[in-house]
């Protein structure tokens, strides 16, 4: 090897780790340059990047060996769309599902909003509550057989509607509902968690959902849009798309903690923890507690702690929840 080659291989910058899409942020960086454009030449690229023409034809070909482009002409690349290239990836990754699912979205709003999407009528925006209200009753009520709901607080819709509710009963559609945990903390929600729990539908709580979701039939999917302002959501019937957002659903599903189930968790406590907790639930304060069980209010503190962390929750009403559920209070 000579000197030179020696020295122009030291000069190379040191490759990054690679970002949730597989691809180094360099790589990826480029990739999203594309995706907002129908399509472009190497020297395009090259001039909107900064970089140097060899060094874009080099990225490119990596792109396209990857499969997250293809040559159209000589010199010329269009961006293969995330959906096709990244969905199957991310189904079968699914330890990290969370962040890919984030990556995957910000690349699909890029892809949608680009000029080369045309009019495919694969993806829908709906902005406003009142919009998004009236397209997911029109969903449901076009349900042949299922409907998988993630809800978390904020909620900006209304109670559903007791008429279409009965319906989809009556036509066999089968809906499980997975709230966050959260919505347990918080008063206003608690007629729309009532509702969900006398439906006769199937009712989950999970410990944290990333985000809000629809899917119909396993086929068509409403999923909320990130951002300040006006609630917006996005509508897609993508095969890929919503492939990932039943495997998610049901990841997350098999590990919520099912609302109605008078099964026990198996876990016992000891009899004064029992007393403790169902004074906790009558309201009284830990200094009231403290003084009729005749032990300090720092202990009562700790015991509380102690069992909600047994009970594997974040705030007490969470644990009365819980501990009412369980049978751990008469």
């Amino acid at each position: 090897m000579t000197d030179q080659t020696s020295e122009h291989l030291d000069t190379r910058p040191a490759r990054q780790p690679p970002g949730a899409t597989g691809l180094d942020p360099d790589v990826e960086g480029l990739y999203r340059l594309l995706l907002s454009r129908s399509d472009a030449t190497v020297a395009q690229l090259a001039a909107d990047s900064g970089h140097s023409i060899e060094h874009v034809r080099t990225v490119l070909a990596r792109l396209v060996d990857e499969g997250f482009a293809t040559m159209v002409a000589d010199s010329r690349f269009r961006a293969v769309g995330p959906d096709a290239v990244l969905g199957g990836r991310i189904a079968s990754q699914l330890g990290e599902v969370l962040g890919e699912y984030e990556a995957l979205r910000e690349l699909l709003e890029i892809h949608r909003a680009g000029p080369g999407t045309g009019a495919s009528g694969d993806w829908e925006v709906v902005t406003g509550a009142v919009a998004i209200r009236s397209r997911l009753r029109q969903l449901k009520a076009g349900a042949e057989h299922s409907l998988r709901t993630f809800v978390r607080p904020p909620m900006v819709l209304p109670v559903p509607e007791d008429r279409l509710h009965q319906d989809l009963q009556a036509r066999g559609v089968c809906h499980k509902i997975l709230f966050d945990r959260t919505i347990l903390d918080i008063d206003p929600y608690a007629e729309y968690l009532q509702h969900a729990l006398a439906s006769g539908d199937e009712v989950r709580f999970a410990k944290r959902l990333p985000l809000k979701l629809l899917v119909v039939d396993e086929r068509t999917i409403v999923m909320e849009e990130p951002g300040e302002g006006r609630p917006r959501a996005i509508v897609t019937a993508n095969r890929s798309i919503a492939e990932l957002a039943c495997t998610l659903f049901e990841q997350l599903w098999s590990s919520g903690i099912p609302a109605t189930s008078a099964a026990s968790d198996g876990v016992r406590i000891a009899e004064d923890d029992a007393v403790l907790l169902g004074l906790l639930i009558a309201g009284l304060t830990d200094q009231s507690i403290a003084s009729k069980l005749g032990i300090g209010l720092r202990t009562v503190q700790r015991r509380v702690r102690e069992l909600m962390d047994l009970a594997d929750v974040d705030t007490r009403i969470q644990l009365g929840w819980h501990a009412a559920k369980n049978g751990w209070v008469p």
